[in-house]
């Protein structure tokens, strides 16, 4: 499966994972909150119900009056469309009394009681306006049988139910449990009761329903209607995601294929634009790792037939005649073997350097004991040369974490350099100090110098400078880049520059043991 289809798929389930989260949580608080709302509304519905109870309750002063008595088992059914109903009752001590039921249809009517309560409900007394009573059944009507009757219509569902409590939350009628609603009933400032009223677990009424579903409804096509949009959105997001992937695909094939100079654009500081940065740079190395092969190719056979060709002429010229068999000739085979010979001992560390399996014993050494051993075999060449070699050492011990044999090889090759190259009468200077945490090597050489542009390569692989440090004087460019690898070994590095004296300078610093 590809990434695009990968990353769209991702997005697409994050997306519909999290939009049904919100429709189910959005629609469950909607839900709740409806329910709360009908609840809260039914409750402030009492009020003036509640206004009527303190206007009754300020001129009887007592609430036993709406209560039945215990043979009075006669209760009404609620009449349709009737806000308010007598509430069910455990047992005859809580039933409601005929006035109880004369307030309800008095406040559902919208009714406000007068101060003499007791004069008004006396004028209503009846519970229906005689226009509204049906007609008195005949005999006849009351002899029909059951299945010819008319069946009753259906008690008001959505008819409250309200409890009387008095001011110490005590039940007076009606029926009380801990989750009801409480509205207080107060006169004049002080409490005197309370109405109480179950709380709804659910909507019954037909337009609330109607209008919650509508509610749902309507969120539902909103979440649909935004997954299309994420849809919309989300394939060119993935597409623009994607293509610098693809690009950086088709630079890698391009790479495996051999071509080097391949590059990919670079947009952005974000992740996939380091990736691309750093695949140029790949790029760029592995260029210039082949070109560095093949210039080392070329200068390894160029070194080796050079001396086997000289070997190979002075052979065929002594067998042709041309010269003699003598010990000039011999000692002008011998050279040139033995240049041979040095030349592939030089390949031979080096390579050993470059896969690591050059070893090193290390121990605790004192580098100014090595440079000056080192100075004191070298002197008398110098001298020959009509070369001077001064030094400027210090005076106390300066211990490294060395290998004795590999440092030898280090100073040795150091010092042979500027010996072989330095024009006579020249100077070779040494100088060994101690900087912080670090020891500084330096040695340096009278003219000729090198040009800048070959500072940086002197510690390439073969690499002269043809102009004045040629093969004629031993050289095989192989030294110096042995020489890194040594000083690298031991955590050290080292430097071409510029000398004061006119020539090349070289400093190596080595890590001291503290």
């Amino acid at each position: 499966m590809k990434i695009f289809t990968k990353l769209i798929l991702t997005l697409l389930f994050i997306s519909l994972l999290l939009l049904s989260i919100i429709y189910i949580a959005v629609q469950w608080s909607f839900d709740r909150g409806m329910l709360d709302y009908v609840n809260k509304k039914e409750l402030a519905s009492l009020q003036l119900l509640s206004n009527n109870l303190a206007t009754f309750y300020q001129q009887e002063q007592r609430w036993t009056t709406l209560v039945a008595a215990s043979n009075n088992n006669r209760r009404p059914p609620p009449r349709k469309h009737e806000r308010f109903s007598s509430p069910p009752v455990q047992n005859d001590q809580f039933r409601p009394s005929q006035t109880w039921r004369k307030l309800l249809k008095l406040s559902h009517d919208g009714v406000k009681l007068p101060t003499d309560v007791r004069q008004y409900l006396a004028a209503n007394d009846d519970f229906m306006p005689k226009h509204n009573r049906p007609p008195p059944r005949s005999n006849f009507q009351r002899s029909s049988r059951p299945e010819d009757r008319q069946p009753r219509p259906p008690q008001n569902q959505g008819a409250l139910h309200p409890s009387l409590l008095d001011a110490d939350k005590q039940l007076i009628l009606g029926r009380m449990t801990p989750d009801f609603s409480l509205q207080a009933i107060h006169l004049n400032g002080d409490l005197i009761g309370y109405l109480a009223l179950p709380p709804k677990t659910k909507l019954t009424d037909e337009f609330d329903l109607a209008f919650l579903a509508q509610i749902n409804a309507n969120l539902l096509y909103i979440v649909l209607g935004l997954f299309l949009i994420i849809i919309v959105i989300a394939v060119p997001l993935s597409r623009h995601f994607v293509r610098p992937i693809k690009r950086l695909e088709q630079a890698m094939r391009s790479l495996n294929n051999g071509n080097f100079k391949v590059k990919t654009d670079v947009i952005g500081n974000d992740e996939l634009a380091s990736l691309s940065r750093h695949f140029n740079d790949l790029a760029k190395t592995l260029e210039q790792n082949e070109s560095s092969r093949n210039t080392w190719l070329a200068n390894i056979s160029h070194e080796l037939r050079t001396p086997i060709a000289i070997i190979k002429g002075e052979i065929e010229a002594i067998e042709d005649g041309i010269r003699p068999l003598d010990l000039k000739s011999l000692s002008s085979l011998n050279d040139e073997v033995n240049h041979l010979h040095k030349l592939v001992n030089d390949l031979s560390a080096l390579s050993n350097a470059e896969i690591g399996a050059m070893r090193y014993q290390k121990e605790q050494l004192n580098l100014a004991d090595i440079v000056k051993h080192n100075l004191l075999r070298h002197q008398q060449q110098a001298s020959e040369l009509n070369i001077t070699i001064s030094q400027q050492l210090i005076s106390s011990d300066v211990i490294i974490w060395a290998d004795e044999t590999r440092i030898n090889q280090l100073i040795d090759n150091l010092i042979n350099n500027s010996v072989k190259y330095t024009q006579t009468p020249g100077t070779i200077h040494l100088s060994l100090t101690k900087e912080a945490s670090q020891a500084v090597l330096t040695i340096s050489d009278s003219f000729p110098s090198v040009p800048d542009n070959s500072l940086p390569k002197l510690f390439d692989h073969l690499y002269r400078v043809e102009s004045s440090r040629n093969r004629k004087t031993g050289g095989s460019g192989l030294g110096l880049a042995l020489c890194k690898k040594i000083m690298s070994a031991h955590q050290g590095s080292i430097k071409a520059s510029h000398a004061k004296q006119g020539g090349l300078e070289i400093s190596c610093t080595f890590p001291l043991i503290t």
